[in-house]
């Protein structure tokens, strides 16, 4: 089934400008999540994970002022509680496991790393999705796709660091920074050193695989935990992750039970990936079949809804650090294929599709949709 094209929107300004703008633009959707999501709560829930949600706001304004003013800014645009803002981009903070499992793929090459990943999430959470394009005041700073309200699942900055990442089913909770903060934490890095740098020393509330990829062809993978902190796989020059743990360390924190309950593939979707790109060139193109790739389906790679696993790939998205292009396809790849989307070094205008969603008439931001 062909998918709509999920929207675009540039913003620009402060991080609290951007936000407010965000907040606005989609005003009407963010109140629909926040009722469905966090308004369903019973109440001593709710209170709960708003007293952890202003515990790790605090964490986040003291780390990154930035993304806490963001979130400041989405939630005055919206008209909506600074809390449930902070619930939005922060699931863990009222339940342990996200909805979305995924498959990703980081590797190597000559002329920079590659940054991939279908994720996959219950089909009505499909259409909550943006590519949202970040500039400052002169610059542009980076690119994610989030949800409306959200601060963002995956994403490349103007370094052209990438990063990608997959739900962990691990024992064990702490206070800490939600795992959408730290995505936006380690895209405020210039390369792999920084990000892996920060990501060790993030106090992590539970279980998440994170790849990461920059300009001069470096790649790291770790597997964070709340109990063991950030654990990183032995160096490589390719890497695969489902939902599974693939350390010693994180596989005995693992809940086998809940894993197997939540995401039953994801064992066969890595090894799915890896016969796939056993045979590939390892490049953007041969991402994409990789990525494409349907054996086991349902429950493949590029993933259908099935009974035992109800969720689809919402999106698929690779990320060329050495060029700083993105390849985005709404829904599953196999179907729709991708669009190129490049992004800017610096500063200029242009854009040659009509997809722009709240672009300021002063922007000088160079996009170019291929």
């Amino acid at each position: 089934m062909q998918k709509t094209e999920m929207p675009v929107v540039i913003l620009v300004g402060t991080p609290y400008e951007r936000g407010i703008a965000h907040g606005a633009r989609f005003q009407n959707e963010i109140v629909s999540v926040l009722a469905r999501d966090i308004g369903a709560l019973p109440t001593p829930e709710r209170s709960a994970a708003g007293r952890r949600a202003v515990a790790a706001f605090e964490a986040v304004r003291e780390i990154s002022p930035d993304t806490a003013e963001e979130i400041i800014g989405i939630a005055e645009g919206a008209g909506q509680p600074l809390a449930d803002l902070v619930l939005r981009s922060g699931f863990e903070l009222f339940k342990r496991n996200s909805d979305s499992g995924c498959s990703a793929v980081a590797l190597k090459t000559k002329t920079g790393a590659i940054a991939a990943q279908n994720w996959d999430a219950p089909v009505q959470k499909h259409s909550e999705l943006g590519l949202f394009l970040h500039f400052s005041r002169n610059a542009f700073e980076f690119a994610v796709v989030a949800s409306f309200g959200g601060l963002g699942w995956v994403g490349m900055n103007r370094h052209g660091l990438a990063l990608v990442n997959n739900d962990l089913v691990l024992n064990g909770y702490r206070e800490g920074i939600p795992s959408q903060m730290v995505r936006r934490i380690l895209l405020a890095m210039p390369d792999v050193e920084t990000a892996a740098d920060a990501l060790a020393a993030l106090p992590h509330m539970g279980g998440r695989s994170y790849l990461i990829g920059d300009r001069t062809g470096k790649i790291v993978a770790a597997e964070v935990s709340a109990r063991s902190g950030a654990n990183f796989l032995p160096p490589a020059d390719a890497y695969l992750h489902t939902n599974n743990s693939l350390l010693p360390t994180t596989r005995n924190e693992e809940n086998q039970d809940v894993l197997h309950g939540i995401y039953p593939s994801s064992a066969a979707r890595l090894a799915a990936l890896q016969g796939a790109l056993s045979g590939e060139e390892l490049s953007v193109e041969g991402v994409k079949r990789v990525l494409c790739d349907e054996t086991g389906a349902p429950n493949a790679v590029c993933k259908t809804a099935s009974a035992d696993e109800q969720t689809e790939t919402a999106f698929s998205i690779i990320m060329d650090c050495g060029r700083r292009e993105m390849h985005l396809a709404s829904g599953k790849p196999s179907v729709n294929g991708y669009r190129k989307v490049v992004l800017p070094a610096v500063s200029g205008i242009m854009w040659s599709t009509g997809i722009m969603r709240g672009l300021p008439q002063s922007s000088n931001a160079v996009v170019s949709f291929q």
